[in-house]
């Protein structure tokens, strides 16, 4: 035992403790390499331990690197609390990498765990006996201690490593940062629940100085600069209250969620109320500067990236396009650590949304030249680095949390270099500085990024185009409703009030004056009994930001209608909800049921937004930063009226860094910024077609399967198409037969998860239809082994589909709910036979190997079993080749007027051209509407005369893009409009 480490110890006054925690870690420390085989060791199929291959480099993945969340167990995952190991922070220091790993929320210390990496990396992962686990991403470099602060941990400079004990501060670390008083001796530490504690980096003395300054319950960022100190929060799901809170309170308003404040040493003050991440500067991993550097931060809005930074005392706002939503939660929970931090070559990188910008390591507000777009990305990544001239990316890859396919949480590193990136997915991102915002008359809007993309094209209205209502309550009185299927989102609604939730709530009554079909909502916390004529849909909504609820279905007569109480107590002394009901009569009517007693009936808001005070149109006055310099010139102006939106397409020439925007009156205004890229990777390369060459084309024999990694070692587990069970195991990478497993076939069993008609493909989501393009015919039957599966969890709390040929990433809002397919985006289109997909030690498996294919690298398969499996890299997928398909909302469709068809997704695909045809004897006038952001801001956006007996072919201009695209006709007819992406 080092002396530094006796000196902690001293802190609990106790002789007797210290021997005991230095004998007591000594057999943890053994126990736990013993059991792990340096958190590597794997446990077969048959029990025999093996030492994993050290020799396999898959797509920048080395398997025998991987990291779980349990090492106790001999390879298995039984263990509560332990549902994730995203890697949260790594540092190149004392000759390794260093790095951490993280559990869900364990402020008391896990079985996670300090790991170091040797510059060979053949040699195993080395699971150091100090770890304390946790949930821990911050890191900081001490200079003058000439140390690598990480999580709980301290590391000098030769490797000796010593912990704070979670005991003595029980906290999440998610930032470390320089003191203001004493930089040399003392560090601040940020606690995810909001708390700040100070720490002496000699003695490990620990102290906590606020308990909750500031609003928001999922922390994130640390730095100290210009004599404060700024943290960052990401999310508003509280888990306390806010009775702490020095400065700010509750959220007034939905867009309050998370916060960015700063701490002079004297006050705290909140700076902006939103969601945050990271806090930096140009001193970087060292947390901080002693002088007046610059503070960069990082956020988002509904809008927007948020990027900030504090100049010389003064803050400054910056906005930036998303390339992906799978951050977006107001939660913040699936937003892990995003990083601005410099890697190989000197530069800086930027992540955020989905996307990795180049970031100029001298930006500032006088000087905000250089953020450049570099490309898109599946993989979701809490860190990165440079390390040995090669660029080093944490992953946090397989969660458990509301995801049943994976066994046990793992997750592992991808090495590679910078210009690998950009090989990956296209530099396109979408958002903007207004989306149905009151804007001020001559007050400009914040800058917005244009610099690097190839096309850009801006979306602009005048009015508000989803009116906000007031809010959809559960009960008659309160609990407002965050998600509600569009067919019920229409309908009266009838309940009573909340009630006293100590009681078993109670039922009501109603009387209907014509027949009905009535859907029923049952609180989702429990198993609240319902009469059998009460049939479950496949329709849910949800409260309270994360109650969901399932809902049923009965059909009544005209008369009284009785709905039982709710008498299950979800947890002890609470009981749930009343139930809720919806009222969708045979003849469309809103005015069918009346209330009886206590009951409430509440029609649904049919108010359209206000019409402008005159018809004098809005003046737009677009102006360019061409050099990043603040100078601003105007580009050009645009009168706009209400409720005429247009979409022009920026000059392809125009040399700039920064746009915005201003109008001339006081009006709600929105402007949104789809920016696209041609440089789609080519999937018909040489090197790309060699790729993915051992995996099946989808009408040629293939050797099918699904997998799940497993829950009992660390394995993965596989059903071949004829129902043989294996195991591939980690330490050989080879199969070994099975005893089959009738409950993991059963959960492995796939039925189809999405429907296809003459026109397109159909996904069904909380009753909300979205189209989606075709592939190649035969994907419209299932795959001689089975349908092949659809949709999963790959990345953690994120879902990869594969749909009709096509590969597409659906972001989570909770996990265990569906997707939001509404802000999907495609990845790559394909012809192959895939009938399954997961991630396993850090990389893609596929399933729907060519019974012919050669063991390259990528392809494993097992002449004698008959069986095989693709690797690679999740990323690996852009290389399929650019997204392209064919289909549309209409195909020989029986249409009513002015009745918007189904949206269709227009969002990330290239060359698009619509065609349009109907069988009535005259023309009819047929109508584009757009999505602009996913969130249902319908648009119309262009309108055409197709002449009778002849269809109209329209090819969109280079460039364009939306979120989705429906149609609108204004005659009954049969009509065709389909779409050819290629």
């Amino acid at each position: 035992m080092t002396r530094n480490f006796i000196e902690s110890c001293t802190l609990k006054r106790n002789a007797w403790w210290v021997v005991w925690v230095a004998a007591g870690l000594a057999f943890f420390a053994l126990s736990d390499i013993a059991k792990a085989g340096q958190g590597s060791a794997n446990a077969t199929s048959g029990g025999a331990k093996q030492s994993p291959r050290t020799d396999l480099f898959i797509s920048g993945v080395y398997p025998h690197l991987t990291t779980y969340g349990v090492y106790s167990q001999n390879g298995a995952h039984d263990k509560s609390g332990h549902n994730e190991c995203g890697i949260g922070a790594i540092v190149p220091w004392a000759g390794k990498l260093w790095m951490v790993n993280y559990a869900p929320h364990m402020p008391r210390g896990s079985e996670h765990k300090l790991y170091s990496v040797d510059p060979d990396l053949t040699k195993p992962l080395k699971i150091h006996p100090e770890s304390v686990g946790g949930t821990p991403a911050g890191r900081m470099i001490h200079r003058e201690s000439n140390q690598l602060l990480i999580g709980h941990h301290l590391v000098d400079a030769d490797g000796n490593v010593r912990s704070i004990q979670p005991a003595d501060m029980p906290i999440r670390v998610t930032a470390i940062a320089r003191h203001l008083s004493d930089p040399a001796n003392m560090v601040y530490y940020i606690d995810m629940e909001g708390s700040i504690w100070e720490a002496d980096v000699h003695t490990l003395a620990v102290n906590r100085l606020f308990k909750k300054p500031v609003p928001g319950w999922h922390g994130k960022g640390g730095y100290t600069s210009q004599g404060r100190l700024v943290i960052s929060n990401n999310g508003e799901l509280h888990v306390g209250d806010y009775k702490d809170v020095l400065v700010g309170g509750e959220a007034k308003t939905p867009e309050e969620q998370g916060v960015l404040a700063e701490y002079d040493g004297t006050n705290w003050r909140i700076v902006e109320r939103r969601q945050f991440t990271e806090v930096t500067g140009p001193k970087g991993i060292t947390g901080g500067s002693d002088g007046n550097d610059p503070i960069w931060t990082m956020g988002w809005d509904r809008r927007s990236v948020r990027l900030k930074v504090l100049d010389n005392g003064t803050w400054h706002t910056y906005l930036l396009p998303k390339a992906a939503y799978c951050n977006d939660a107001q939660h913040g929970w699936y937003t892990e650590w995003p990083r601005i931090r410099q890697i190989t070559d000197g530069r800086w990188m930027m992540d955020m949304h989905g996307m990795f910008f180049d970031f100029p390591k001298t930006f500032s507000a006088t000087n905000s030249a250089g953020i450049r777009p570099i490309g898109s990305h599946l993989r979701y990544v809490p860190d990165f680095c440079d390390w040995n001239g090669r660029l080093v990316l944490a992953t946090d890859e397989t969660s458990i949390q509301g995801n049943p396919l994976a066994g046990q949480p793992q997750s592992n590193l991808w090495f590679g270099n910078y210009d690998d990136l950009k090989h990956w997915g296209p530099a396109s991102g979408y958002g903007g500085p207004w989306i149905d915002d009151a804007v001020m008359a001559d007050t400009p809007s914040d800058p917005f990024l244009i610099a690097g993309f190839d096309h850009r094209m801006l979306h602009l209205a005048i009015g508000p185009i989803k009116p906000t209502s007031a809010p959809i309550l559960r009960t008659a009185d309160q609990l407002p409703i965050s998600d509600l299927p569009d067919l019920l989102a229409g309908l009266p609604r009838v309940t009573i009030d909340r009630g006293n939730w100590r009681k078993p709530a109670a039922g009501f009554e109603f009387i209907l004056d014509k027949p009905a079909t009535v859907y029923l909502a049952v609180d989702g916390r429990g198993e609240s009994t319902l009469p059998p004529e009460w049939k479950p849909s496949d329709l849910t909504l949800t409260w309270n930001k994360q109650v969901k609820d399932p809902i049923y279905v009965r059909r009544f007569p005209a008369g009284k209608v009785s709905i039982p109480g709710n008498v299950f107590e979800h947890s002890k002394g609470a009981f749930g909800t009343p139930h809720l009901v919806f009222v969708r009569s045979e003849d469309g009517s809103v005015d069918s049921a009346a209330a009886v007693g206590k009951a409430s009936v509440v029609l649904p808001n049919t108010k359209t937004a206000p019409e402008a005070p005159n018809g004098t149109p809005v003046r737009v006055t677009l102006q360019i930063d061409k050099q990043g310099n603040g100078s601003w010139t105007d580009l050009k102006t645009i009168d706009l009226a209400v409720g005429e939106p247009i979409a022009e397409l920026l000059p392809k020439d125009l040399d700039a860094e920064w746009l915005r925007l201003m109008t001339d009156r006081d009006c709600v205004a929105t402007a949104v910024l789809h920016q696209t890229t041609s440089r789609f990777v080519d999937g018909e390369s040489a090197a790309n077609k060699a790729l993915f060459a051992g995996i099946a084309e989808v009408g040629d024999d293939a050797l099918a399967g699904t997998v799940y990694p497993a829950k009992r070692n660390r394995n993965l587990r596989v059903i071949s198409g004829d129902q043989q069970h294996f195991e591939f195991t980690k330490s050989g990478f080879a199969f070994e037969p099975a005893e089959a497993d009738a409950k993991l076939a059963k959960l492995l069993h796939v039925e189809p998860e999405i429907s296809v008609d003459e026109a397109s493909v159909i996904v069904t989501s909380n009753g909300k239809r979205f189209r989606l393009p075709k592939g190649d015919a035969a994907y419209d039957k299932p795959f001689a082994s089975r349908w092949p599966r659809a949709s999963r969890e790959v990345q953690s709390e994120r879902h990869l589909a594969n749909i009709h040929g096509t590969f597409y990433e659906i972001p989570l809002v909770t996990n265990g709910a569906p997707p939001a397919w509404n802000l999907m985006r495609p990845v790559s289109s394909h012809s192959k036979q895939i009938t399954d997909f997961c991630s396993w030690n850090g990389l893609l498996v596929l399933c729907g190997i060519r019974p012919d294919a050669e063991n390259d690298g990528h392809v494993f398969r097992d002449a004698k079993h008959n069986m095989g499996l693709w690797f690679g890299g999740i990323d690996d997928l852009w290389k399929l080749g650019k997204p392209t398909g064919s289909g549309g909302p209409w195909r020989n469709t029986h249409v009513k007027p002015e009745i918007p068809s189904d949206p269709y997704l227009i969002k990330g695909y290239d060359d698009k051209t619509v065609t349009m045809s109907h069988d009535a004897t005259v023309a009819v006038t047929m109508t584009l509407q757009i999505d602009l952001d996913g969130d249902g801001r319908w648009v119309d956006h262009k309108r055409f005369d197709v002449p009778a007996g002849k269809p109209l072919r329209y090819p969109f201009p280079k460039g364009f893009s939306a979120c989705w695209i429906r149609a609108v006709c204004d005659t009954q007819t049969i009509a065709t409009v389909q779409f050819d992406y290629r």
